[in-house]
């Protein structure tokens, strides 16, 4: 997480950037009584991403309404990586490597037991529609 919390937007690889302005879309949606898929479906078709909208649909609705503590998303001026957006990045971007096997443990931390199997699948699933779109974010290389 501490990899991107704070980070400048634009220094993020694209995977990173569409899922930040995905997710302060989403949550912009949510707060204007809109439906969050129908704010996010035009610009993730066109990026070749139409299989990623119902999985990442569904993790932000468990975490919004499971996590353990509010996850702050920045609006859409902010050039930084607010909190919330850093966590989902860290764990999208460590689904396959050497951490991967954490990934059950990270999600009970951050939204209990309840949810515990859905949030798991939605991450997977959206995790591998990025990955065969070629937007899985990575983890960034430290700024200098």
């Amino acid at each position: 997480m501490y990899a991107y919390l704070d980070r400048p937007i634009a220094s993020l690889d694209e995977g990173g950037k569409v899922l930040v302005w995905a997710m302060r879309r989403w949550v912009a949606a949510v707060e204007a009584r809109m439906c969050p898929v129908a704010a996010l479906g035009g610009a993730l078709a066109e990026r070749g991403l139409v299989p990623a909208l119902a999985p990442f649909h569904r993790m932000m609705g468990l975490l919004s309404t499971h996590a353990r503590q509010d996850l702050p998303f920045a609006p859409f001026c902010c050039p930084d990586v607010a909190e919330g957006e850093a966590l989902v990045l860290a764990i999208l971007s460590q689904i396959r490597g050497p951490r991967a096997d954490t990934l059950e443990t990270t999600l009970f931390l951050i939204a209990g037991e309840g949810c515990r199997e859905p949030l798991h699948d939605a991450v997977l699933q959206l995790g591998e529609a990025l990955d065969r779109a070629g937007m899985l974010p990575s983890v960034p290389a430290p700024l200098s």
